[in-house]
């Protein structure tokens, strides 16, 4: 009887079901790109799941090109599974709920809480609601700007109007995908396309609960002070943000971005400090930059975007966590303190974790990289050990940028990276609440204190 009711506890458990959905969704759209009206060049299965699995986890490495393999109709499915990745699964299966039954139910209620944040349960409806106001609004002006500025190279009307939707989907969601040849590399000088796509990723990366934070204050409640999640999560983006443009800018000054004016270089510097926190949009080769400026990205990749946002990595709120902890500790205190206020220990241990078990992620995967990638043929300046570091970051953090050695990978390499974008996507410690709770209940019981040497 134990056994049972675990079973239907684990299987009804938030995090299992956004694994599931998420799992069915990339199956799904596996199997639709794979299909002959999908690609126009020969395409194996295992290609048509990476990318698949790229989109709906909203990460932008590609095994094919985008252009030149997938049709018109597959370019549609790919932007698709970004839309629906980017949003959550379980959003569209709580909206479809919620137009048949116009309620939420209790399992709905948990879903759209473990996907973007602690909210009472009265709360929801205009969460889901000030989600895809603020979606359709952003996503539908910049498409509108971008299709403007792609009308001059366009052959006519009709694809500028579809490129300028799928890289607004593709910014938005802090996907990284591009119909173009080369990417956005030829609008490296194109300040229109570049401020466009830097705009939307950073609404993207923000954060929902940040948004919905801002439309309660503007629209309900004037007299309701920012939180504190507000304070840490905003003060951290920022600061990244410019510390990602300064090194970028100090670095390559005199290498990638020698012969450009300062207008230029700058521009170029902000573009791919907001992008590698899990974008993925390059203007400038990534295989050009020197080993300082790939560092300064990884760890930018590694930290990733806002929670409750579209993007990935460990989230800048542990980052933040991590940093007020030790400072706290420094000056003396015993908890946590940020903006005088105290962070409950609870959050500062599922920071710790988070943080953990992302290194032992990222390095078991560039591990794994490596001893499958003997055999690639690819010349690299920095050298293999780099190259798939930066991989192997990328992909746990859906960022999606790459030196260019993903087409090259063998099919241990390609499982590995699937593996990772979809852990990256579902989340860490979503997978960790299910592990222990599969594991059994917790354990309130203490052992005897025992001190150890630390340092």
């Amino acid at each position: 009887m134990d056994s049972q009711l675990k079973t239907r506890t684990l299987f009804n458990h938030p995090a299992s079901l956004v694994l599931t959905s998420f799992g069915l969704a990339d199956l799904a759209g596996a199997i639709v790109l794979w299909m002959p009206f999908s690609h126009q060049k020969p395409l194996s299965f295992l290609d048509a799941l990476f990318t698949s699995t790229s989109a709906i986890c909203v990460t932008g490495l590609t095994t094919v090109s985008t252009y030149a393999t997938f049709t018109l109709f597959g370019q549609w499915i790919i932007m698709l599974l970004i839309q629906i990745g980017g949003l959550g699964v379980m959003t569209f299966s709580v909206l479809f709920t919620l137009s048949l039954r116009g309620h939420l139910g209790l399992s709905s209620q948990f879903i759209i809480q473990e996907s973007f944040l602690n909210l009472k349960a009265a709360n929801l409806k205009g969460l889901i609601a000030t989600i895809l106001i603020f979606t359709l609004v952003c996503e539908g002006t910049l498409a509108l700007i971008m299709t403007i500025t792609f009308l001059p190279d366009s052959v006519e009307p009709g694809s500028a109007l579809f490129y300028g939707i799928f890289h607004s989907v593709s910014a938005f969601c802090n996907a990284g995908f591009s119909v173009f040849p080369q990417g956005l590399e030829p609008y490296r000088d194109n300040y229109a396309v570049n401020i466009t796509i830097m705009t939307s990723v950073f609404l993207g990366s923000t954060g929902f609960a940040i948004i919905y934070e801002i439309w309660h204050r503007i629209f309900v409640d004037r007299s309701r002070p920012l939180s504190l999640h507000f304070k840490v999560t905003m003060t951290t983006h920022i600061i990244l943000m410019l510390v990602g443009t300064a090194g970028f800018l100090f670095w390559e000054y005199r290498d990638v971005l020698s012969g450009m004016s300062f207008p230029q270089k700058l521009l170029v510097s902000a573009f791919h400090s907001v992008s590698a926190r899990t974008a993925g949009f390059n203007t400038v080769p990534i295989s050009h930059l020197n080993e300082n400026s790939l560092y300064l990205l990884i760890l930018l990749m590694f930290i990733g975007a806002c929670p409750s946002s579209t993007g990935g990595g460990i989230k800048t709120t542990t980052l933040a966590v991590l940093f007020l902890t030790a400072k706290s500790r420094l000056k003396g205190f015993t908890q946590t303190i940020a903006f005088k206020r105290t962070i409950p220990e609870a959050q500062v241990n599922r920071a710790v974790t988070l943080f953990m078990l992302a290194v032992i992620t990222v390095l078991s995967a560039h591990m794994l990289l490596m001893s499958a990638g003997t055999h690639l043929r690819f010349e690299y300046a920095q050298g293999e050990f780099l190259a798939y570091l930066f991989e192997a970051v990328s992909g746990l953090g859906t960022v999606g940028l790459s030196v260019g050695i993903t087409p090259e990978l063998g099919i241990t390499g390609k499982l590995v990276m699937i593996a990772i974008m979809f852990v990256g996507r579902v989340g860490l410690l979503s997978i960790l609440s299910i592990l222990s709770l599969a594991g059994g209940r917790s354990r309130e019981y203490h052992y005897s204190t025992e001190r150890i040497m630390i340092g």
